[in-house]
């Protein structure tokens, strides 16, 4: 998703208002389609699933329809109304919704789960990347998917969990573009990331980014991004292999 480099991405109260602008970010990108494709390929349906930060359900409500029993927990009221609307459209009403911050939910309350999903959502926490990922290992899940922008040094997921063995650690190119209809629409947008009105040098660069499709249509800012995703599946010892045993050590 097209990032924002100031604190404010990191508030709730900031992604109640981006919300209008996710959505239409969402309406005309492909940026989860590999996510998408390695979860899909990996979940089992039937499994008990937390997901930390969940946006409009992107991830959440494909698992809900493959039958899993799934806890989108999704702090931002703007971002929650998305996931309702999700929601209604495709017909699912089984989907659990918890409105706390990942820092607010007490250890205990998804200890256990088959799957706990992070979507470039750990990094928004108060307890950084690194203590949100160390609270998900705290709840002893069966598997955990991370999704991440980040790359070294804040990155530390490639380190070895205990108790812990991947599944796969694997990198992809997404789609991060965005699309516009007019040019204010895109000093609208610019200016809430920003959160103040543009400078006139800035409206310049913006104007110089923006391209228009063949035909008409939108305007778009071109962009790319790449997207590391790990899974970890916790080690049950009583079926674990030699070969396991030995790469734990």
């Amino acid at each position: 998703m097209e990032q924002t480099i100031c604190g404010r991405v990191a508030s709730v109260k900031f992604w109640d208002g981006y919300a209008k602008w996710y959505k239409q970010w969402m309406d005309h990108t492909r940026y989860h389609e590999s996510i998408l494709d390695a979860l899909m390929m990996t979940a089992s349906p039937g499994w008990k699933v937390l997901d930390i930060g969940a946006g409009s359900g992107v991830l959440s409500l494909p698992l809900c329809a493959i039958g899993c029993d799934v806890t989108a927990l999704e702090p931002s009221t703007g971002m929650r109304n998305l996931l309702f609307a999700e929601t209604f459209k495709r017909g699912i009403d089984w989907l659990n919704v918890d409105d706390r911050t990942w820092e607010g939910v007490e250890h205990e309350h998804y200890e256990g789960v088959d799957l706990v999903v992070a979507c470039n959502s750990l990094h928004l926490s108060p307890l950084g990347f690194k203590g949100a990922l160390d609270k998900v290992f705290a709840l002893r899940p069966a598997n955990i998917f991370v999704v991440t922008e980040l790359g070294p040094p804040e990155i530390k997921v490639t380190m070895k969990r205990e108790g812990y063995t991947w599944v796969f650690v694997s990198e992809c190119e997404a789609d991060s573009s965005f699309a516009y209809h007019c040019f204010d629409e895109a000093f609208m947008h610019w200016s809430y990331n920003k959160g103040r009105a543009l400078l006139a040098d800035e409206m310049v660069y913006l104007e110089s980014q923006l391209k228009k499709e063949r035909g008409g249509g939108h305007y778009w800012v071109k962009d790319k991004a790449v997207v590391g995703m790990y899974w970890f599946r916790r080690i049950d010892e009583r079926f674990e292999t030699k070969e396991e045993r030995c790469e734990r050590f």
